[in-house]
């Protein structure tokens, strides 16, 4: 199955695009940005660019769920959202996201993962939507509350990022407390 265009009242929710790789290097190069996630930054573009080569492979492939986040306002990919660790036959995924910093606090990402989460849960028909986070990372879970997804535990010092063992908050949703909520 393809990766769908989706919509929102600010963002084009699309397949990622050869042509995204400026926009893509640019907010996940920033400290402001990676610190609060879980992955390294490129140390190059062309490392970017072999990324952006990777992830376009697994989308045609129907392996990766990866929406880029494309404001309406000035077609700029602005940041990412996507499905992980799909299983069908569990009705299970994990959610994922980045957005530039420049689109902060305007409801982008509030936006995105709505819409992610309505597609996952109507579309898709899974049961469950799961998320990691950095215990530090106090913007991000906000929003995955406000989501209405429930913390159900702490994984202490599971990851080692940037040289730091850390703790990771694990939250999810279920589909009866997604359609609870509407």
């Amino acid at each position: 199955m393809t990766v769908p265009i989706l919509k929102t009242e600010n963002l084009i929710l699309r397949p990622l695009r050869p042509t995204d790789l400026d926009d893509l290097y640019e907010y996940a190069i920033d400290p402001a940005v990676y610190d609060l996630g879980m992955w390294r930054p490129y140390p190059s573009r062309e490392s970017c660019a072999e990324h952006l080569a990777e992830l376009l492979r697994e989308q045609e492939d129907g392996r990766l769920w990866w929406w880029a986040l494309e404001a309406k306002s000035d077609n700029k990919m602005i940041g990412r959202c996507q499905l992980s660790e799909v299983v069908p036959h569990v009705g299970r995924a994990d959610i994922g996201y980045a957005l530039h910093k420049h689109y902060w606090g305007k409801g982008y990402m509030t936006e995105a993962i709505h819409c992610v989460l309505n597609y996952a849960f109507e579309d898709m028909q899974l049961n469950r939507v799961a998320a990691e986070v950095l215990a530090a990372n106090a913007a991000s879970i906000h929003l995955l509350e406000k989501m209405g997804m429930q913390r159900e535990g702490i994984l202490r010092q599971d990851t080692k990022i940037r040289g730091f063992l850390e703790d990771i908050h694990l939250y999810a949703i279920l589909k009866s407390e997604w359609d609870a909520r509407l």
